[in-house]
């Protein structure tokens, strides 16, 4: 097959993938539509609106499987637990890996994705956090939100790199989550995201045609002081720690490729 045929099925497979990601995303509107509106008024940090979300996003692998997600060290999220959660950012499908957690919490997407028909009306309503990136105004307006969701008990999620990574590796922090995380006294988990990178490129729309995915969640590490010099010194222990556990989840992937090719030749 010519590299033009395979870009054409590309295409074709990748169109037909994203119309049934938006099928679903339809559906799963009016489930927060209805959650909203019978529940909001008993439930206004929307907290028990996660599992309809993380229903959402298994469903969506379950009709469009182009991904595996593996969680590891997931039971380290307590259930009645707050935790400001750090994550690195590979792809748009960084969302649905996460969302596979059952801890229940917010997180904060670009506007622009709030601007999506049905699905950007759904994370409007469960309340997850706008920003318009490059906007200190709005960076400030994202803390104060995830602040007060912290202190009414909900867990946020942060990409503290600001953007995603174009070459998979965990870059340069933002220190606003960890500031906030030292002014509550707030444990910090690091989640570590590996595989989602190639599934949806940096710049790209086409869904690639599969990924194994890993999601490791490290032990709940607490601030040790609320000056600036302790907090850099605290977000830099904790980049260092997810790049640790990065390259092992890449070394341990290769001895299994490598495992699987030896016992697969003739």
């Amino acid at each position: 097959m010519s590299e033009k045929e395979h870009q054409f099925f590309d295409l074709i497979r990748s169109g037909v993938s994203w119309f049934l990601v938006a099928l679903v995303t339809f559906v799963f509107f009016f489930l927060v539509a209805l959650y909203f509106l019978l529940f909001f008024a008993f439930d206004r940090p929307r907290k028990g609106i996660h599992p309809i979300v993380s229903f959402w996003a298994r469903t969506i692998l379950l009709v469009c499987p182009v991904m595996k997600v593996r969680l590891e060290g997931a039971g380290r999220l307590k259930e009645n637990e707050t935790y400001v959660l750090i994550a690195n950012h590979q792809s748009l499908a960084d969302i649905i890996a996460v969302l596979h957690l059952a801890h229940s919490f917010k997180f904060i997407g670009k506007r622009e994705l709030f601007w999506i028909p049905f699905f950007g009306w759904a994370i409007f309503l469960a309340g997850y956090i706008p920003l318009i990136r490059g906007d200190h105004k709005s960076g400030k307006e994202v803390l104060e939100c995830a602040r007060r969701y912290l202190k009414q008990g909900v867990s946020v999620l942060f990409f503290p790199e600001g953007t995603r990574s174009l070459d998979g590796e965990i870059h340069a922090f933002k220190i606003g989550a960890f500031k906030l995380a030292s002014e509550l006294n707030m444990p910090v988990v690091p989640l570590v995201i590996d595989g989602t990178r190639n599934l949806i490129p940096k710049g790209s729309r086409l869904i690639g045609r599969s990924a194994q995915v890993s999601v490791h969640v490290e032990l709940p590490r607490q601030p040790r002081g609320k000056d600036t010099s302790s907090v850099e010194v605290f977000m830099e222990e904790i980049r260092n720690k997810m790049v640790d556990r990065l390259n092992q989840i890449r070394s341990q992937t290769r001895q299994v490729d490598e495992f699987n090719f030896a016992n697969t030749r003739p």
